[in-house]
């Protein structure tokens, strides 16, 4: 009895440590990214013109939580702007759209779009499709075309105010290049170039050069995006947990440029930096 009462009690202990580690690493993830929106409005007046402002708008590759934060990497190399960090978590372009006035109210100078990969990941599976339209309480079912839409009217805005735009190509999902999931972020990628086409937006080739590095290392093959959470789940309790470094993660999950086949470790958020900053001294 003793020692089946020992064994529950060190069952519900465990259980209750999962439940503590996986609400603090939720805490964590969802933490304000370095110079967001909100503390950008925040400043005085005369803080916030007296830079051009560059603002950096897209999901959680650009926020910097769950991913090495390239926009942070700008702001160390580009003292002369200010870069605002627009990335929210699990964004997708029509809640991008929704959001422009904010983004508009600080003025950008220049804008660069990173956003996609969700709108993919939604159109992996009908029960995807679904669970995030019911989630988001979209008006429509997420599509390549619908993302398209959605892309065009944010591009438009900018253009409007006088903003110059980037728009990033979508990264890789896991690192074969031949899967399904991966033929689906070409698709959304040619919607990209399609867009960057008919308003003259500059287009930054994220994914190529990605793709590139992947192939020139033989690499190519894998590790493959599943679509499991368990990837994602278990660099985020290594990262704000254990205190492992994503570029430690990505080694150990055998990735090159991401530590869960979503989101950028050193390398991938180099290519990202890399590419933004050729646009902002072109």
């Amino acid at each position: 009895m003793r020692i089946g009462r020992t064994i529950g009690m060190g069952i519900v202990a465990a259980g209750l440590v999962g439940a503590a580690v996986l609400a603090k690493t939720v805490r964590d993830v969802q933490g304000a990214a370095a110079g967001d929106i909100d503390s950008f409005l925040g400043l005085p007046d005369d803080e916030r013109t007296r830079r051009p402002v560059v603002a950096v708008m897209g999901a959680s590759i650009v926020r910097g939580r769950a991913s090495v934060d390239f926009v942070r990497m700008l702001r160390e190399e580009h003292l002369d702007l200010a870069f605002v960090n627009g990335g929210v978590n699990g964004r997708v372009c029509w809640e991008m759209l929704q959001d422009m006035n904010r983004v508009m109210a600080c003025d950008p100078a220049f804008a660069v779009i990173l956003v996609g990969t969700n709108d993919v990941q939604a159109t992996l599976s009908d029960e995807a499709r679904d669970m995030t339209r019911r989630s988001k309480g979209l008006p429509r079912n997420p599509s390549p075309e619908w993302f398209g839409d959605c892309l065009l009217a944010v591009v438009n805005r900018l253009h409007t105010a006088g903003t110059h735009v980037a728009v990033c190509s979508l990264p890789p999902l896991g690192q074969d290049l031949d899967s399904p999931a991966n033929d689906a972020v070409r698709t959304f990628n040619a919607v990209i170039r399609d867009v960057v086409d008919a308003t003259g937006a500059t287009y930054l080739p994220v994914h190529e050069r990605m793709a590139e590095v992947i192939v020139a290392t033989g690499r190519e093959e894998g590790p493959a995006y599943t679509g499991s959470w368990r990837p994602g789940l278990e660099s985020l309790v290594g990262h704000f947990t254990l205190g492992r470094s994503y570029d430690d993660i990505a080694q150990r999950a055998g990735f090159l440029l991401s530590p869960d086949g979503v989101h950028l470790d050193t390398a991938g958020a180099r290519i990202v930096a890399n590419l933004v900053h050729g646009f902002l001294t072109a």
